[in-house]
């Protein structure tokens, strides 16, 4: 799964391909998915991963079934003329889990081959490796204080029920702990800036961010202007060359 500033920055990118969105609800259809709410352990969520992100199992390629949610609760949206706030929620949530299978296949996958013996001996190597996802995170929010979380995520708030398979409190929940995590200073966050990143880099996250937001302007063009079908695929990553 993607850092949530690096949907945020996708989808500060994105707002420049799609004329017409409302920014607030963009920005928080891209977090959206992450709302299941964690047991203490961050292992368990309610709802399950199954719901928020439309999770399959043993795929070599794809751990979202994305064009599901395109065809379930996108799609029927084209011919209804939906109000901006609508249809930006649920475009935002979409291009989440598009982006969620783009970082399994370029950051998470090859973080596993690479570090195969340590995940093998080291149960908790994961906790490790996001050190460095959202260490980045951090500094960049602190480095950019113009940025799409600033300007407008650190202000949303989820008043509608835009995505009925999820319970509105747990979307309200996981908002204000986003919000609030990434303007906290505490003793773990500042290990977390002071990290070497070894394990991924700005400029690794910098031009994953650049590729992921080319292919996702391809991928609404293809879809929502040019109206391509998508009969039979589980990505709309599989629309597009060399993904």
């Amino acid at each position: 799964m993607a850092t949530w500033i690096v949907h945020l920055r996708i989808a500060e990118n994105l707002l420049e391909q799609a004329p017409g969105l409302d920014e607030s609800a963009f920005a928080l259809g891209n977090i959206a998915p992450d709302s299941g709410i964690p047991d203490e352990k961050w292992e368990h969520f309610d709802p399950p991963p199954k719901v928020t992100h439309f999770q399959i199992s043993d795929h070599p390629h794809y751990r979202s079934e994305d064009l599901r949610f395109y065809r379930e609760h996108l799609l029927p949206l084209r011919g209804s003329e939906p109000d901006a706030a609508l249809f930006s929620i649920r475009l935002g949530y979409f291009f989440h889990l598009v982006t969620d299978n783009l970082w399994y296949q370029q950051v998470g996958r090859p973080a596993v081959q690479r570090w195969r013996a340590d995940f093998a001996s080291d149960a908790a190597f994961w906790d490790e490796i996001k050190g460095d996802w959202y260490g980045l995170d951090h500094a960049y929010v602190r480095a950019h204080p113009g940025s799409l979380f600033w300007r407008v995520f650190v202000h949303c708030r989820y008043e509608r029920d835009d995505l009925p398979f999820l319970p509105p409190e747990a979307v309200h929940r996981q908002l204000a702990y986003i919000q609030d995590w990434y303007r906290s200073d505490d003793a773990g966050i500042r290990a977390m800036l002071a990290r070497p990143f070894e394990y991924l880099n700005q400029g690794q996250v910098d031009a994953f961010i650049e590729g992921a937001s080319r292919k996702l302007a391809e991928i609404y063009r293809s879809l929502w202007v040019e109206s391509a079908a998508v009969d039979g695929k589980i990505s709309a990553l599989e629309m597009l060359e060399n993904c």
